[in-house]
């Protein structure tokens, strides 16, 4: 017959387990993200964004080495954009990269962002929230190999 102890040792041993292998697919989660780059998480997660960005030419940038920061409309303000001339849709888009990794954090009040189209970003910090030429900053710190998505209320306006 087993004493309690081998069952107080079985059962420890098995939570252990349970919190490793817990552990282990969270790691694997992240990790995985940071094998794809921007361009292939938005291909498989932002369709419109990713026809949109690959009409504008954009697309070889975010796939690239250098590390951008990509500032995403949703999905359904983005469809405005579809049928528009490769310019405009390049024109409105390059306002949303930002050469570099910033999160949300590094969105300081005050601050003048450039972007890749060569406008400027202003950053301004109101009850909590982090805006960007007035649009909401919404969810974010995606990252992933080159850079990270930072998801935005609407558009962004020069």
């Amino acid at each position: 017959m087993k004493s309690k102890l081998y069952y107080i040792y079985l059962g420890l041993l098995l939570l252990v387990a349970f919190f490793l292998s817990a552990e282990s697919a969270r790691a694997q989660d992240e990790t995985g993200s940071q094998r794809i780059t921007l361009m292939q998480h938005v291909i498989n997660e932002r369709p419109v964004l990713a026809e949109l960005l690959t009409t504008a030419g954009l697309a070889p940038a975010l796939s690239g080495s250098t590390d951008y920061t990509l500032l995403a409309p949703p999905e359904a303000s983005l469809q405005v954009l579809k049928g528009q001339s490769a310019e405009k849709i390049r024109s409105v888009l390059a306002m949303h990269i930002i050469k570099g990794k910033y999160k949300a954090t590094d969105f300081k009040e005050g601050a003048k962002v450039p972007t890749y189209g060569g406008e400027t970003l202003y950053v301004c910090r109101r009850k909590g929230s982090t805006l960007l030429n007035g649009v909401k900053l919404q969810a974010g710190d995606k990252e992933f190999r080159n850079g990270i998505v930072q998801e935005i209320e609407g558009f962004l306006q020069p």
